[in-house]
């Protein structure tokens, strides 16, 4: 009911207003609704599904279920405290930069429902390393799983070296605190301009192995794991991987980020000829992720943690990605067009369809396609 309501009768009010101020509307209100015990409360009530055969452990953390907050929605920590209370089992804000940037100019965000699909340009948009830590203070660890994810700040850079400074000195700020759980490095961003003159680029083996020399000197103490691109072959992936896996402190990858090509088959025509700029989440994203899931869980199931992420709106599509080799998954776009109430639903199918196969826990069913 809750659902339908959303995607009756709120969701077409709602899309009457610019996808920015809608957005940042719900990170206001949630930050609000955050400080109110009651309304977490009820919150939890409603919307919220807990099954045993969902929790499991992950890179040594107790996950309650699968379904996380990919980052990308909530860049400034506006929603820590009230997304537990939404049903999701873990949340990553970001992805955040060493210094403030305000966004690409706007539209930042952009509707293609024929396509399931959102426009994205934040480039990200964030209030910086210091202002966010200084916001989210001291927190309250017997919640959900919490991440950051990081990114270079979004400003020219004259050579490789001085973004992975750039890089490395938000992680300095952030291990000077306990308050995450894991942290996310994403070198996958197609929404920037930091990267317009460089030679080497964070995503290619060169860039990638300056990045992660420069880390190496710091005492990176829980689990990290590298936002990948969506549309590089299964080839390239591997070659950054292959770089990645002598770093020990490297857990795992998430898999994977927006797609740009608006060629893409699973993209409307007629709804791409109207986008601005930008790149695309959701449906267009999903076979892409899909198959790096596999090749990547395949090649590196003993040594890398996959988080699976793009096109997620049912429990079959989080089902699809854990027996490939998932053993978390992230959403976005499917919690827009669907409402708050489908983090809920696609936790109890889950547990549903995991049970139908036999498995008593979560953890049997992960990439059951590989063996």
């Amino acid at each position: 009911m809750i659902g339908f309501i959303y995607r009756k009768i709120i969701k077409p009010i709602l899309f009457k207003f610019p996808a920015d101020d809608v957005h940042n509307f719900f990170l206001k209100t949630g930050n609000y609704f955050g400080r109110m015990n009651f309304i977490k409360s009820f919150f939890n009530k409603i919307l919220t599904y807990k099954n045993s055969i969902l929790s499991h452990k992950v890179a040594n953390i107790n996950f309650e279920n699968p379904v996380g907050l990919a980052a990308g929605f909530d860049y400034d920590a506006d929603l820590i405290d009230i997304l537990p209370s939404v049903g999701f089992g873990f949340h990553t804000i970001g992805s955040v930069t060493y210094l403030p940037y305000g966004g690409n100019p706007r539209p930042m965000l952009g509707r293609l429902p024929k396509s399931k699909s959102l426009l994205v340009n934040k480039g990200f948009k964030s209030m910086g390393i210091y202002s966010v830590l200084k916001k989210i203070g001291k927190r309250n660890k017997n919640v959900i799983p919490l991440g950051i994810s990081i990114g270079s700040t979004n400003k020219p850079y004259l050579k490789i070296e001085d973004m992975a400074e750039d890089v490395y000195n938000s992680f300095v700020e952030v291990l000077k605190t306990d308050t995450f759980d894991y942290f996310e490095l994403n070198i996958s961003c197609p929404n920037l301009i930091n990267i317009e003159n460089l030679k080497e680029k964070f995503d290619d083996p060169i860039g990638f192995s300056i990045l992660l020399n420069k880390l190496s000197y710091l005492n990176i103490n829980k689990p990290l794991f590298i936002k990948m691109h969506a549309e590089k072959s299964v080839t390239d992936t591997i070659a950054l991987l292959e770089v990645a896996k002598s770093y020990k402190w490297v857990t795992g990858v998430t898999m994977s980020n927006l797609v740009k090509d608006r060629k893409n088959i699973y993209l409307d025509k007629d709804e791409v000829r109207l986008a601005g700029k930008g790149n695309f989440s959701g449906k267009p994203t999903k076979e892409l992720s899909n198959n790096l899931v596999t090749e990547i869980s395949r090649k590196y199931k003993d040594r890398f943690i996959v988080i699976g992420c793009g096109g997620i709106f049912t429990a079959e599509d989080a089902y699809e990605k854990i027996k490939r080799g998932a053993s978390l998954v992230q959403m976005i776009t499917g919690m827009v067009y669907e409402g708050p109430s489908v983090i809920g639903k696609i936790n109890k199918d889950l547990a549903k369809l995991l049970k139908k196969d036999g498995y008593k826990n979560i953890s049997e069913a992960i990439g059951v396609y590989n063996k």
